[in-house]
């Protein structure tokens, strides 16, 4: 899914055709129908930046045992869904073997190898140091691996065949030793420098400020050049931030920033780490990421191929050790190039050879019976419902939502929420100001009354965001509006950051995600009861309630909120606003 898998096939690509086999390479993700595929990728890069211990908590937890309960239906349904598109694939293309280097391809080609639907062999090239059972399928005829240790576990984990091939890395990181003084003279480092090369792979992805704080307080004697990938966002913070260093985007030129280092900061255990092992340059693992990039690091350490740095200073003792001419760091690079004893390419045609000429004419056979095809669309069915329905009952009796503090009796919540006819009217604000209610406000209203909302800003007034205001066809695009899109334009219009999310719809598992972990990360608020003016309730103690003022007359909801306050002090209660809800 990220560089690194692309990376490996086609590295394999390439030394495949170098022998004159033609190779076609396809992204299996494009595969998925209604082009979900992109939207696999961004939930997975959502999850590492902002649920980074939920990927890391699914990631551990599939790792002991559960992972064939948990993720067997995904398979299923993955096989029923991309069967068409891989079989018209394969009859197009009539291969002799087919390579996987991505691990949901490599279960379900497992999966409909082992169903006798697949007939050509299959191999999968683990990219991985740390080798995940989701990675390994008995069905698979072939595991290549990056090393021995890698082998090993693929073997343990139920793998048929297991090789340590070592990485696919291109040959340009061993030529590039030439260009070193050329680079470091480009990117202004002095001769005594010792350059680190920090890289977070092509997403940017994991704590790369931390990191190069950490490489500064090291010592002066240190210079960074930090590889940002994609993310412009923290390229600029980084150089706004005045680090010192050198800290790039995106580049091709890889080969020739290793040749100008003298060591490897990295938190993936990915493409970078193996290029690095080719580059003949010490590898470090800081801060790596959840889930797969600590399980690289920890058995990259182990192989004695890199360092494992838990903290800054076992960072400063690595770095020393790493930069500092010696047998120290003369072991660990000839540990990172041992592993390039064999070559991916020699076993896969090894694999190709076997097949049968009969197999090149039918090389994929269909199964029978429509059940499979009605349970499928049943577990789509089963988990959007889910996501949707089902968090709807959730959230309903209180779990994920905003509640009243303990202890705290006497006390009632109250938000209104309004349009921007009645933000502009003097009573309506008149008595939200004198209540201490929350003002509730959509996208689309703040950017029409922003200079209305930044009066009732800076008197003090709490502003909660009430969603965008239109819905969407597609949930996760609808709270991608709601929470993020809505706290945007109220933040730019008031000049406050809303601190609760109050749609006027029920709340879902999008919702949750969107709203607890986004830019603004709000508490979101389901009302216990939430009335037009005329149905002014009674009030009980500890409820939390809503008055919807939109399209309604102005002094009708002025009206309302005096109402209110009159049965509240009849009650016995105080009015708070939404704010104070924990």
């Amino acid at each position: 899914m990220g560089a690194g898998h692309d990376g490996a096939a086609n590295e394999l690509a390439r030394r495949l055709e170098a022998q004159g086999i033609e190779v076609r390479v396809v992204d299996y993700l494009q595969m998925i129908p209604f082009k979900l595929g992109g939207f696999v990728r961004w939930s997975y890069l959502f999850q590492l930046q902002r649920l980074a211990w939920t990927y890391d908590l699914t990631y551990q937890a599939l790792n002991r045992g559960i992972g064939v309960f948990l993720f067997g239906p995904v398979v299923r349904i993955m096989s029923l869904i991309t069967r068409r598109p891989l079989r018209r694939e394969l009859r197009r293309t009539r291969p002799d073997a087919v390579v996987s280097t991505y691990p949901l391809a490599s279960l379900v080609l497992g999966r409909m190898r082992k169903k006798r639907w697949l007939r050509v062999p299959v191999a999968t090239y683990l990219t991985d140091f740390a080798v995940h059972p989701l990675w390994v399928h008995p069905g698979v005829d072939l595991h290549l691996a990056v090393s021995p240790l890698s082998a090993e576990a693929a073997a343990r984990r139920g793998g048929r065949t297991n090789i340590a091939s070592g990485p696919l890395v291109g040959d340009k990181f061993r030529e590039a030793v030439l260009q070193r003084e050329d680079v470091r003279r480009i990117l202004g480092i002095e001769p005594d420098d010792r350059a680190v090369l920090v890289v977070a792979g092509s997403w940017g992805v994991g704590d790369v400020q931390k990191t190069v704080e950490s490489i500064a307080r090291a010592g002066e004697r240190y210079h960074p050049i930090v590889v940002c990938g994609r993310d412009e966002k923290l390229r600029e913070s980084l150089l706004a931030r005045g680090e010192g260093g050198t800290v790039l985007g995106w580049t091709d030129d890889m080969p020739g920033l290793m040749a100008a280092a003298d060591a490897l900061v990295e938190n993936a255990g990915g493409l970078s780490a193996m290029e690095a092992f080719a580059a003949g340059l010490p590898v470090i693992s800081f801060q790596p990421i959840a889930g797969h990039g600590k399980d690289n690091a920890r058995y990259m350490a182990i192989s004695g191929v890199s360092a494992y740095a838990h903290d800054d200073d076992e960072l400063g003792h690595e770095l020393m050790r790493a930069t500092t001419p010696g047998p120290e760091r003369d072991r660990m690079i000839a540990a990172g190039r041992a592993l390039f004893a064999g070559d991916p390419a020699d076993d896969v045609v090894d694999l190709a050879s076997t097949t049968k000429a009969d197999v090149l004419l039918v090389p994929f056979q269909s199964p029978r019976g429509r059940r499979r095809l009605a349970l499928a669309a049943l577990s789509l069915v089963g988990v959007y419902m889910m996501l949707t329905v089902g968090a709807h009952g959730v959230s309903a009796v209180g779990v994920g939502v905003a509640k009243p503090p303990k202890n705290v009796e006497d006390t009632m919540y109250v938000g209104v929420r309004v349009d921007a006819r009645e933000l502009r009217h003097r009573e309506v604000v008149d008595a939200i100001q004198d209540l201490g209610v929350t003002l509730v406000v959509d996208g689309r209203t703040a950017e029409h009354a922003g200079a209305h909302l930044a009066e009732l800003a800076d008197a003090g007034v709490d502003i909660a965001n009430g969603g965008w205001g239109k819905g969407r066809t597609l949930r996760w695009n609808r709270a991608h509006d709601d929470c993020d899109k809505s706290w945007n334009v109220i933040a730019q219009s008031s000049g406050e950051k809303a601190q609760e999310f109050v749609p006027g719809r029920a709340l879902d598992a999008f919702d949750l995600i969107y709203c607890r972990t986004g830019q603004g990360k709000q508490r979101l608020v389901r009302p216990n009861v939430t009335f037009a003016p005329e149905d002014v309730p009674d009030p009980e103690d500890r409820r939390v309630y809503l008055l919807d003022g939109r399209d309604r007359d102005p002094v009708a909801v002025a009206v309302a909120l005096a109402d209110l306050d009159a049965r509240a002090s009849a009650a016995g209660l105080t009015i708070r606003p939404l704010e104070e809800l924990r």
